[in-house]
């Protein structure tokens, strides 16, 4: 896929638009001529492929989604602009997800921190939430569970 994309899908009566241009996805939803605002994730992965089809799989459920390659970039669009959620592995280059945690959960007003891993265990559980992870989950088969966190989240 090239780096400005522009695809559509109709869910029932809304009509969604997602724009990529990259790594930052803008998400629309139009109804009745009206546009909604999406809420707003930041992914950060240093795996290409989870980071890309984290991505593509969260616009078209209507999100709108920035992805990053490591930690310090996601520290840095986080301190730019304000994310709900923010997804992000632990083990990256730069700056790992346990940075990236401490700075959300130190901001005026701190966005949710899905943390995803594939080498974690009870205690890498524990911590997270101790540092105020809002959820975990575990690799390779993130996308519908991350789904599914998200859904609850703003329900």
């Amino acid at each position: 896929m090239g780096e400005n994309n522009v695809w559509q899908a109709n869910q029932g009566r809304a009509r969604h638009f997602c724009h990529s241009q990259k790594g930052k996805y803008q998400h629309w939803i139009l109804k009745g001529g009206e546009a909604i605002q999406a809420l707003k994730i930041l992914v950060a992965d240093d795996e290409f492929l989870i980071r890309w089809s984290l991505t593509q799989a969260l616009c078209q459920e209507g999100y709108e989604v920035m992805s990053v390659e490591d930690g310090r970039k996601a520290i840095e669009a986080a301190k730019a602009e304000h994310f709900d959620f923010i997804i992000t592995d632990l083990i990256m280059p730069e700056s790992d997800g346990w940075e990236v945690l401490e700075m959300a959960t130190h901001t005026q007003s701190p966005p949710r921190v899905i943390i995803i891993t594939a080498r974690g265990n009870e205690e890498t559980v524990r911590i997270a939430k101790a540092r105020g992870a809002w959820a975990y989950v575990e690799k390779p088969y993130i996308i519908d569970k991350i789904k599914e966190i998200l859904r609850s989240g703003y329900n």
